[in-house]
């Protein structure tokens, strides 16, 4: 140990007294920093996925710098055989060169430790990926130093070591790309794969980066870095011994095939696996076991899929990957769950015309049979050679429950993996009810406002215009897809709620009458689940030549003087924030713009983003959410005396930023009040009360339907029919949850953080809390809030100038005491 101590020692001082150490640390961290630092204020992420991305091509590139003179320059120098003729052994030697060259790498990995500093500082980032990347990192540094230090051993000059250095880093790099091993199974099949898995790092590197340390892929690396040290040693073992080239070549092949057979027997193996992000994304939840446990009958989970070797390269772990998923949940359900593995050819759905030798009473194949339910191929693009072509595969599961019709999800590929334990456990769930629940959609139907080039279209087809549009049927289409029984309401006369209703939507009213008010009352007072998203104001965005004029469309939702008994209220006054996203908004008028998609840029506080900074964590909803776009919303505001007098649990659901700020509504819009002020306020956004509602009609007289607004050029409406006398009330505790936005709702913005916010909302009056534990499971964009000009410059400085600085200072002041050191020990003998 004393003789590694001495040789670490040694290496690692020629490091850090060498100016070339001090400039190899300063390039690397201005190249891998500042190519993070330089669009990363731009998007605002709060990871470093991007960073990570790089860091593998720079190690390609600089580590090759590190180990080339740790043998090749000992030889060139002559001190080679004494440094050999000391008493240590090789593998004494070799280890000590190479921890040497490994903390000093590390020296280079912990520079860069200001990116994720700035990360907890400006926001909340999964610490999960980002310490699972450092690990990989560490590893992969450790793989190609050892490789370095190998080459460098068989070189005499340390320039032709590091060309040869760097070709292998590129070349194992290269081979675990994907389209590089497609490109080499089309050439010869299998043998891309094969190498991207055994030899490649890309994949066991990915694993990584995502917040999994999977020890199949931690054994990669540690295999491939123990043979090049070995070879390493053996080499300064036997390098003066008779036949020593010949027996060094046959040490070789074997240790690169141990290699190769250890790491091709480890590629099919589950050895273990260890989630280490922040809500495990990658291991079942709890609330997908309870579900499993909970199962009163088997589930048969087929799995229809085109055989492996038939498959697109970047599909042929699909198979493996989803039945590694099922039997997780197979063991959690403690084998209520059984899946299966069917291969299926697409060859086989030809017309039975096109079939060759098949007789007209043969039955059908089984592909033929599964066309009915669902189960068809889809195309893929495949790389063949020299050009792309599309593929037709099979990959769709099936799940059967009882007696039930098998419900099938038509389609998976390799980017669903994460949503395939949601997808599975969501249909489940809801095929193990004995009926699905009713939820009643209350929304609007706009006018229709068609442009008058449309309109010229229109009547050039002779078609008839349509008169009215849906911005919410996306809703209906969606909640119907999620096993919900959607019953789409007017809550007006003769059309009230249906006396089974569990959840109540109320999107976007309008002119909300005391009789709707009294409706939604019965509802919460009854146990019953309401959301309500309201709309106080649109806005009209008109560009004419380049200019834009801004008009305001009062939506009155009238929804305060019932709110505001459960202590809720919509506030009325415009709201903005500084964080918040442009619009492109095209000239409805021109039809080239609207085709090609010009338009001017509309950069607005109105244009809202709520980041996960301001979302409560603590609550199911909003968990695990990625941005919400909080178009045109307002704020609400919050009566913390009616929630105790009623004792109600309220829970803010998400914010503004403490610098929103709000002007009335009759403001014209100037540059100044575009101006976020200098003091601002965080302000509530939505809320979810729970609790035994009041009743807050007793003792009044149930209020009549108004009168239906009579159509011009319509014949009059016969009277109201009388209502039926109301039924008795049953207390039971309800559910309300308000938000002020329902432009969020419309077909064109329902996507992303605002889609799983709904979904989430539906879920949890509804059902509870454990569908939306299990779609919470998956990998966010956690952005950042929109930091100050002065916030930005300062941490520009700190992670591109200040560590150079720092480096720079620690090299100078070291080679000043260095020549201090040297004018003192050349003074004593005179002296």
């Amino acid at each position: 140990m004393q003789n590694l101590w001495t040789i670490f020692r040694r290496e690692l001082a020629a490091y850090y007294t060498s100016a070339i150490g001090y400039i190899f640390l300063m390039v690397f961290l201005s190249l891998s920093v500042g190519l993070f630092i330089t669009p990363f204020f731009t998007f605002l992420s709060a990871d470093m996925r991007g960073f990570f991305a790089t860091v593998p091509i720079l190690m390609c590139i600089f580590l090759p710098a590190v180990t080339m003179r740790l043998w090749a320059e000992e030889r060139k120098q002559n001190t080679w055989e004494m440094l050999l003729t000391f008493p240590m052994q090789p593998h004494e030697l070799v280890l000590g060169k190479f921890a040497a060259s490994l903390t000093f790498f590390l020296s280079a990995l912990a520079g860069t430790l200001t990116v994720p500093l700035m990360l907890v500082v400006l926001g909340a980032p999964d610490p999960g990926p980002i310490i699972g990347a450092y690990i990989g990192s560490l590893l992969l540094g450790a793989f190609f130093l050892a490789f370095g230090l190998f080459i460098s051993a068989l070189c005499r000059d340390q320039i032709v070591a590091f060309v040869v250095t760097l070709l292998g880093c590129f070349g194992v790099f290269l081979l675990g790309m994907e389209f590089i091993a497609a490109y080499l199974d089309s050439a010869s099949p299998g043998l891309g794969t094969f190498l991207a898995r055994v030899v490649g790092v890309t994949e066991h590197y990915a694993t990584f980066t995502k917040g999994v340390l999977v020890l199949g892929d931690v054994l990669y690396f540690l295999i491939w870095t123990a043979v090049f040290l070995f070879l390493n040693g053996l080499f300064l073992d036997i390098r003066s011994r008779p036949a020593a080239r010949t027996t060094f070549l046959v040490a070789v092949v074997m240790g690169l095939g141990i290699g190769l057979l250890a790491n091709w027997l480890l590629a099919g193996q589950s050895l273990g696996r260890f989630d280490i992000t922040q809500d495990k994304i990658y291991t079942l939840s709890e609330a997908s076991v309870k579900i499993l446990k909970g199962l009163k009958a088997p589930v048969r989970v087929n799995l229809y899929i085109t055989p492996k070797d038939k498959m697109p390269t970047e599909m042929q772990r699909l198979e493996q990957d989803i039945l590694d998923k099922l039997e997780e949940m197979r063991l959690a359900s403690k084998g209520q769950l059984v899946p299966k593995a069917i291969h299926m050819e697409t060859a086989s759905v030809l017309e039975p015309s096109e079939q060759e030798g098949k007789g007209k009473g043969e039955p059908e194949g089984l592909e033929k049979r599964l066309l009915d339910k669902g189960v068809r191929p889809f195309s893929v693009q495949a790389l063949r050679e020299d050009e792309v072509v599309n593929k037709l595969v099979y990959a769709a599961l099936g799940i059967a429950y009882k007696d039930k019709d098998e419900e099938i999800v038509p389609r998976m590929l390799p980017d669903d993996l994460d949503t395939l334990e949601y997808r599975l456990i969501n249909t489940l769930y809801k095929l193990s009810r004995e009926a699905p629940p009713v939820v009643a959609l209350v929304a609007p139907r706009d006018p229709l406002n068609i442009p008058p080039y449309m309109r010229q279209l229109y009547q050039q087809m002779g078609r008839p215009l349509p008169q009215t549009e849906d911005p919410y049927e996306t809703l209906e289409r969606l909640l119907r897809h999620e096993k919900y029984d959607l019953r789409r309401v007017e809550l007006t006369q003769g059309s009230a709620l249906p006396d089974n209703t569990s959840t109540v939507l109320v999107i976007n009213p309008q002119t909300l009458s005391d009789r709707q008010r009294w409706e939604l009352n019965r509802a919460l007072h009854e146990g019953k689940s309401v959301f309500m998203a309201l709309q106080q104001y649109r806005w009209n965005y008109s560009v004419v030549r380049q200019a834009v004029s801004i008009t305001k469309d009062d939506q009155k939702p009238e929804a305060n003087p019932w709110l505001s008994q459960y202590g809720i209220e919509l506030d009325p006054a415009v709201l903005m924030d500084v964080n918040h996203q442009s619009l492109t908004v095209r000239e409805a008028d021109n039809l080239m713009a609207a085709l090609t998609g010009g338009g001017v840029t509309l950069n607005l506080p109105l244009h809202i983003m709520i980041s996960q900074e301001t979302m409560n964590r603590k609550v199911s909803i909003t968990s695990n959410l990625s941005p919400l776009f909080y178009l045109w919303g307002n704020a609400l505001k919050l009566q913390n005396e009616v929630f105790t007098r009623h004792n109600l649990d309220a829970s803010v659901l998400f914010s503004t930023t403490p610098r929103s700020w709000t002007i009335p509504p009759e403001t014209q819009f100037t540059s100044q009040v575009l101006q976020p002020p200098a003091q601002g306020q965080q302000r509530p956004l939505a809320i979810l009360v729970r609790g035994q509602f009041p009743d807050v009609y007793t003792g009044k007289e149930r209020p009549a339907w108004p009168p239906p607004a009579q159509q011009p050029g319509m014949p009059p409406t016969p009277p109201p029919q009388e209502d039926a006398p109301a039924k008795a009330l049953t207390p039971a505790p309800g559910k309300l949850l308000v938000v002020g936005n329902a432009q969020m709702l419309q077909r064109n913005f329902l996507s992303g953080g605002n889609l799983d916010f709904f979904l989430n909302s539906v879920d949890a009056l509804t059902l509870g809390d454990d569908i939306i534990n299990v779609r919470g499971k998956k990998q966010t964009n956690r952005t950042i809030s929109k930091p100050s000009p002065e916030t930005r410059q300062f941490w520009k400085f700190v992670n591109l100038g200040l560590m150079n600085l720092l480096i720079a200072g620690i090299g100078i002041g070291g080679a000043l005491l260095r020549r201090r050191a040297r004018a003192v020990y050349t003074a004593a003998p005179s002296a």
